[in-house]
């Protein structure tokens, strides 16, 4: 079959099977025990995965000996960079102490202490193993609490691998679409993961991000069937969308009004914030995960005393909430570590150093006369080709395809400079990283452009900046 791949993309790739030839020996051994050799499909790429053998800070090392400046850490799991030295003490103590003693341990406590004393709103907390497990439950106890089944998600929201929330995640907004029963067709088209059953969506209400009159509309026509709306402060998966503060005012005001609650899932913004204080907007409840467990897997979710204490096992016929590895006390001890080692003026510097980077990285795309948003708030970053408003999914979903293979050649390009970053554009600093650090991965976004500019302008031209209008 004739290879019509454009010459820049003959070079990138051949570039990098030649830095990674190891990577595709491993990918072939992979195959032979996990369908398409991983285990995460947001870790495969073509030609082939580069396969990590260790990091150390904010530098990754392959299995074939090249280092990379980390600028996934592991999507945005990771804030501490790779073997900090108080998480690794932590871990290898607690390790001698025993990893899931099945019993409750002071650590448990500790770890809720603080995480009640950053947030307001999480005025009583309870933990599980994942961002998934943590709005998973979360939606569980808001049905609870209200004798309620419907929920609300947003298109494009990402908040794990139930069924629930498989509705028009970013991920999966292609496919068979279905119109939401009793709702205008103005209103976004429902489409399911595959796998996931029709019936869910008899109670899950799809709206488009930052559209309060949308909101308002369905509140005053099914608000009382609603349990609650899970919503992120700033849309992460879909391009690191914020909201805006009148949107997540309006979302408390409707909620309150009509008896549902409002779940915030900062699993992936508390890294930022978390953001909920930044809005001055304090939810029911809310769902954590990530850089709470210090890179080990941990969730939490939590919030209203008198939401929470539902789960009081003292109480007659408490909620049910069982788990063999929740609250372990290695993750829970390794997380103490994190948080007590990650504070507000931590937060501050990665989060000013993150808004620098964003200029930088614009300055370099116009002097390239290459049209480029950058949105994102803080130490998570998000990069869109083209210029325009980009206030929800769709906007975003429009500039990701008509690009064509850019993403994934730029992806490329970096990576054969030194540079690990996620195929979506999505970048996740860390506190190792130094100004060095940021200037090397500056000069070698510069050089990525250039490399890729003969591309777009053949193939992309609507990317090209008009020089003499600027």
């Amino acid at each position: 079959m004739l290879d019509v791949r454009p010459p820049e993309a003959h070079s990138i790739i051949d570039t990098y099977r030649a830095r990674t030839p190891r990577s595709r020996q491993l990918l072939e051994q992979a195959k032979g025990y996990l369908p398409g050799g991983d285990t995460r499909t947001i870790n495969h790429f073509t030609p082939h995965p580069t396969f990590m053998a260790s990091g150390r800070g904010c530098i990754l090392t392959d299995e074939d000996g090249n280092e990379y400046l980390d600028l996934v850490n592991n999507m945005s799991a990771i804030v501490h960079g790779h073997a900090h030295p108080a998480l690794v003490d932590a871990a290898a103590k607690q390790f001698a102490r025993g990893t899931a003693l099945g019993a409750p341990g002071e650590v448990e406590a500790q770890h809720a202490q603080h995480l009640c004393s950053r947030i307001p709103a999480l005025e009583k907390v309870r933990y599980c193993n994942s961002g998934t497990e943590a709005t998973m439950l979360a939606i569980r106890t808001a049905r609870a609490f209200t004798g309620r089944d419907a929920i609300v998600k947003i298109v494009g929201g990402y908040h794990g691998m139930h069924n629930d929330v498989q509705v028009n995640m970013f991920t999966s907004m292609t496919g068979p679409h279905h119109a939401q029963e009793g709702l205008p067709d103005t209103f976004p088209k429902a489409t399911l993961a595959r796998g996931v059953p029709h019936s869910t969506l008899r109670d899950v209400f799809l709206l488009p991000y930052n559209d309060l009159e949308a909101a308002e509309y369905l509140f005053e026509r099914h608000g009382r069937r609603i349990a609650a709306i899970i919503v992120e402060p700033m849309l992460g998966a879909a391009g690191c969308i914020p909201a805006t503060a009148a949107y997540l005012r309006g979302l408390r005001r409707l909620t309150a009004e009509q008896g549902a609650l409002l779940i915030f899932d900062e699993c992936a913004t508390f890294r930022v914030g978390p953001l909920q204080l930044s809005y001055g907007v304090s939810p029911d409840l809310m769902s954590l995960s990530k850089i709470i467990g210090g890179g080990l897997p941990l969730g939490a979710f939590g919030g209203r005393d008198d939401i929470m204490a539902q789960f009081d096992p003292t109480r007659p016929d408490p909620l049910y909430h069982a788990s063999a590895f929740g609250g372990n006390g290695l993750s829970l001890t390794v997380g103490l570590a994190a948080l007590e080692t990650y504070g507000p003026d931590e937060v501050a510097r990665l989060n000013a150093t993150g808004e620098a980077l964003k200029t930088e990285l614009t300055d370099a795309a116009r002097a390239a006369g290459l049209k480029l948003d950058i949105t994102g708030i803080g130490s998570l970053i998000h990069l869109h080709w083209g210029e325009g408003p980009i206030a929800n999914a769709n906007d975003a979903r429009d500039r990701w395809t008509s690009v064509a293979d850019l993403p994934e050649l730029l992806h490329l390009a970096l990576l054969n400079r030194g540079v690990f970053v996620s195929r979506r554009g999505v970048l996740c600093l860390s506190l190792p990283m130094t100004r060095e650090d940021l200037r090397y991965f500056v000069t070698a976004w510069r050089e990525a452009l250039t490399e890729l500019k003969p591309y777009i302008a053949r193939e992309l031209p609507h990317l090209l900046r008009d020089t003499a209008a600027a």
